[in-house]
């Protein structure tokens, strides 16, 4: 077995896409670095209070003399709402907020971790439904698939080596988010504080404060429940249709309208108990972050345990299929 998932992971890599998909992550990490730098002040300093308070002095002795928004726009200048009247007042109003919250307004690479480092959790999916989707139909597209079948291993052994070569794969480009996200946040933004605050909110609205770094982690953990139903729905296409671009279609189709349709479920699951097991509002398991149950009394362990029902129809077909599968050798 191990043999066959050593040759599953040099066929994934030998692919240029497989290389190309960790290259554009990087690259993207690095351009939402340099975007962040631009549009958000910043301060290596080790007591960002002190600096905000500063600012906070700064901005209340220019705000006296400080020109309205209304007489710069009547006189036709061109100006920065920052430097209007209500600019400073609403940055003043920013920063008092950030002192009583305990949240710096500065990027640290662990607020960067937090945000844009996070964001590409999206692009992760993409490239694994993409690779998942056409690692089997691109076997019979290529014809590939007699070659492998006339070894003398089983046929469920040869498909969960391409299942457990995926899963790895997948968990390299999630090891390559977290470790490139923070060298290049390291880089760009300075040592920042694991503990330091940040400000999120609940579907009510209501602020919750978390670790910048707890944060981070726990949006990973409830990410990877998602990724492996995906990962196995993408996988179970790629054995259902021997065409590479059929399958990786309706892979990433499914990708894109999964959260539409969580959120359209969550309306019927308002009035119809059954669209409560449906399984598209429990392929984002981060929302339990903020909150105890969603679709009004499902917990975690519950949407979990939906997940996990399906999990097992969806390999169970899958390996099915596959071992059913007349292939003309």
């Amino acid at each position: 077995m191990i043999g066959l998932i050593q040759n599953e992971l040099v066929k994934i890599w030998e692919k240029k896409t497989s290389w190309i998909f960790a290259i554009v992550l990087i690259i993207i990490l690095i351009g939402g670095a340099i975007l962040e730098m631009k549009t958000v002040p910043q301060y290596k300093g080790d007591d960002w209070r002190a600096k905000v308070e500063t600012e906070i002095a700064e901005l209340e002795k220019k705000l006296p003399s400080a020109p309205t928004q209304e007489s710069l726009w009547n006189n036709g200048q061109e100006y920065k709402y920052e430097d209007t009247k209500e600019g400073m007042e609403e940055t003043i109003t920013r920063y008092q907020q950030n002192l009583q919250d305990d949240v710096s307004p500065y990027t640290t690479s662990w607020s960067n971790m937090a945000g844009g480092v996070l964001a590409m959790k999206s692009l992760i999916t993409l490239f694994v439904v993409i690779v998942c989707a056409g690692n089997v139909s691109s076997e019979f597209s290529d014809g590939t698939i007699k070659q492998l079948l006339i070894r003398p291993h089983k046929r469920w052994k040869i498909l969960l080596s391409k299942y457990i070569s995926l899963l790895i794969y997948s968990a390299g480009l999630i090891a390559i988010l977290i470790v490139a996200g923070y060298v290049i946040s390291i880089l760009f933004f300075g040592v920042g504080d694991f503990s330091s605050n940040i400000n999120l909110y609940d579907m009510a609205g209501q602020t919750v404060k978390m670790s910048t770094g707890v944060y981070f982690f726990k949006s990973i953990l409830y990410y990877l429940p998602g990724l492996l139903l995906i990962l196995t729905i993408a996988f179970m296409l790629s054995t259902l249709f021997k065409n590479q671009a059929i399958a990786v279609g309706i892979g990433i189709f499914v990708l894109f309208v999964s959260s539409t349709l969580g959120q359209l479920i969550q309306f019927l699951a308002e009035n119809y108990t059954w669209a409560k097991v449906l399984i598209f509002p429990h392929l984002d398991q981060s929302v339990f972050l903020l909150q105890d149950k969603i679709l009004e009394n499902i917990t975690m362990p519950m949407s979990l345990g939906i997940l996990f029902v399906y999990y097992c129809i969806f390999m169970i077909l899958t390996f099915w299929f596959f071992r059913k599968r007349d292939v003309s050798i």
